[in-house]
């Protein structure tokens, strides 16, 4: 008798848009050029954090620098989706390797793209100061650019000073000041924790805390990152987090929703603590974001269904 092979389970797929409707139909307008489509889903986002959502959904969109410049001349939303897609293109051509294993050429493209982000937001904020997703998204361009903390910080405060919880700014901003780029661990867990406890329950900002010790295991080799992430004052501080943020009764379901949550499903399992990992990916089914599974080495599928499979 003839054995068949089992059909190995097919891997989640990466959507950008987090499985959104809106922002599938935002990349799907700016994919076919169709402007005055993706103006009106733009101009009718208003909360700061959905609007960021669909400006970064939009740096998955090819070609959109092609058309979108003609059009941003007079329109300062067409403006806005032209700083925040430049702004994805420009680490589209820097890749997701640390500076030494960059090359001169994609470093060229990389600052040329990202002065062309800076200028187009700044010319947005320029017109319109109340504009928080430019600020937000400035935060990024700041730090890629190497203007300094104190540059980040004025366009952080910016950004928060108009909405104190908005989600892209803190992100950006705790990038910012990870020690591998122009801050130290302490600068990122003085954040990280000062933004959490002021916070509401169910606010996704709690999602911080996984990241900065994401962020710390990524700097410590072999045995010494399973070892930071098992400890136990980590794994309860991770737990209280996901308690206040991804496991609350009143988790603010926000259209990104699912980025915060792999955040979390990524730290518990680094962590070891598989009870908390399982909770959290029942929670979040197949919506796998790139981001932070990009932090191990491989695809990052590969290693959610992993990570997934060892706490199921």
């Amino acid at each position: 008798m003839k054995l068949r092979r089992r059909r190995a389970a097919a891997l989640p797929a990466i959507d950008p848009c987090m499985g959104d409707p809106l922002a599938r139909s935002f990349c799907d307008a700016l994919a076919h050029r169709d402007w005055p489509t993706a103006r009106q889903i733009l101009h009718g986002t208003e909360h700061p954090d959905d609007r960021c959502f669909l400006l970064e959904a939009c740096g998955s969109v090819p070609d959109v620098q092609d058309w979108i410049g003609t059009i941003a001349a007079t329109d300062p939303l067409a403006q806005l989706v032209r700083g925040c897609h430049a702004t994805a293109w420009a680490w589209e051509a820097r890749g997701g390797y640390r500076a030494k294993y960059t090359q001169a050429e994609q470093f060229r493209l990389f600052f040329e793209r990202l002065r062309l982000a800076e200028s187009s937001l700044y010319d947005v904020v320029a017109a319109n100061p109340d504009e928080i997703a430019a600020w937000a998204f400035l935060v990024r361009t700041a730090r890629g650019l190497e203007l300094g903390l104190e540059d980040g910080e004025f366009r952080f405060h910016q950004a928060t000073s108009r909405h104190a919880t908005n989600l892209k700014a803190h992100a950006e901003w705790l990038q910012t000041n990870c020690q591998k780029w122009s801050g130290s661990h302490d600068r990122m867990f003085h954040l990280a924790r000062s933004a959490a406890a002021a916070a509401p329950d169910g606010n996704m900002l709690h999602a911080l805390i996984p990241l900065a010790h994401l962020e710390v295991m990524l700097d410590r080799e072999g045995p010494a990152a399973r070892l930071y992430m098992t400890q136990p004052d980590v794994q309860a501080e991770l737990r209280a987090a996901a308690e206040r943020s991804v496991l609350h009764p009143a988790a603010d379901l926000r259209p990104g929703w699912p980025l915060y949550f792999n955040t979390f499903a990524m730290a518990f399992a680094q962590a070891a603590d598989h009870p908390a990992a399982a909770a959290v990916f029942s929670r979040l089914g197949d919506q796998i974001t790139t981001h932070p599974w990009q932090y191990v080495p491989g695809d990052p599928t590969k290693t959610f269904n992993k990570a997934r499979a060892t706490v199921s």
